[in-house]
């Protein structure tokens, strides 16, 4: 009796086991999947947002120095000092977006893209800070870059507050574990 006992606990205890072992696996599979599906969103509507916004101030900038004759790097320099002086935060954010581009320059428009969030409270500078520090071009900083969507958010800005849920449904799990 005894023995069929242990027998009967060893067989209901490796039934369990294999059981979980069933189960388990799939379900972390199936979340890594959804996080999976939920990162590749945040990324593609991330760089959809960041080439639209660029890409038109890349062409501005392109035709203000053939205008000019000069190297588009001057024009974006000159561009960029009167945009600082005449307080236009939201062109001069869209400047330094374009120049994030440039070979060498996106560590460096990500850092200005913070100074100008940080001391002129743009919306559209906090938002695009946050786009930029998690894009993996330059610095990469998740908690920094939700503390900018979430920035942008409070101060008003729509499409900080849609990308704040794509980017929460992305990076919270990775975030906390962290």
């Amino acid at each position: 009796m005894p023995r069929t006992r242990t027998y009967l606990a060893w067989a209901i205890a490796l039934g369990l086991g294999a059981g979980a072992a069933c189960l388990g696996p799939g379900r972390v599979e199936a979340q890594s999947a959804g996080q999976s599906a939920d990162c590749q969103r945040y990324a593609q509507h991330r760089d959809n947002y960041l080439q639209t916004v660029g890409a038109g101030m890349e062409q501005q900038l392109g035709s203000m120095a053939a205008q000019r004759q000069v190297p588009v790097q001057a024009a974006a320099f000159y561009w960029g000092g009167a945009l600082m002086q005449a307080g236009d935060t939201r062109t001069l954010a869209q400047l330094t977006l374009a120049t994030a581009r440039w070979p060498g320059n996106a560590a460096r428009a990500e850092v200005a893209m913070t100074r100008i969030s940080d001391e002129h409270h743009g919306d559209l500078a906090a938002l695009l800070a946050g786009m930029m520090l998690s894009d993996g071009r330059g610095i990469d900083d998740p908690y920094r870059a939700r503390a900018y969507l979430v920035d942008a958010s409070r101060r008003g800005n729509a499409d900080a507050t849609a990308f704040l849920g794509l980017y929460d449904a992305c990076h919270t799990r990775r975030v906390a574990l962290n």
